[in-house]
């Protein structure tokens, strides 16, 4: 009795630690894979990745503005996008003059000229009205513009810059 005792206890551990191993493998590359929420290719080739809790402890800025893929006004929050750029080292010398190549996770790409941060104070847009936007709601970074406070801004040429499911930019 005593030794069938042992091999169910035996059998039990076997599969216990089998799970656990199973489960610490996938994991954390799920985890880490699902936690990357922005890379951002600098001129020098650096790679950052920023997770969101790097978004979120830049400062935020909130934006009322309409859109044209909206009803209304609607109330963005998130941090400057030059407060991104900048946040690895890169100064607004750095970026004068260049390209950003943003890039969505739908294969959208479009070119911002990276002296947008800085002339119109756009934000990465994490929030839609105080709730977090997720993929299928454009999130989870869209390029919001303030457009209902610079009328230079409301032109389908600026439209265009409006990228929503971002996930990667490259300066260029």
């Amino acid at each position: 009795m005593r030794r069938l005792v042992e091999t169910v206890a035996s059998r039990r551990t076997v599969i216990l630690w089998g799970g656990v191993a199973t489960l610490a493998s996938v994991a954390p590359a799920r985890g880490h894979h699902a936690q990357v929420m922005l890379t951002i290719t600098e001129p020098s080739g650096r790679v950052r990745q920023l997770r969101e809790q790097d978004i979120a402890a830049l400062p935020w800025r909130r934006i009322a503005t309409r859109t044209r893929w909206t009803e209304g006004v609607q109330v963005f929050r998130g941090p400057l996008l030059r407060d991104v750029l900048t946040s690895g080292g890169l100064t607004q010398s750095d970026l004068a003059g260049r390209n950003l190549l943003m890039k969505a996770l739908n294969d959208f790409g479009t070119v911002v000229p990276a002296d947008d941060a800085w002339s119109y104070d756009p934000v990465l847009a994490r929030e839609m009205n105080g709730k977090p936007m997720r993929v299928r709601d454009k999130g989870p970074l869209w390029l919001v513009y303030p457009r209902d406070q610079r009328p230079e801004l409301q032109s389908a040429v600026r439209d265009e810059r409006w990228i929503w499911q971002l996930f990667e930019i490259t300066v260029l």
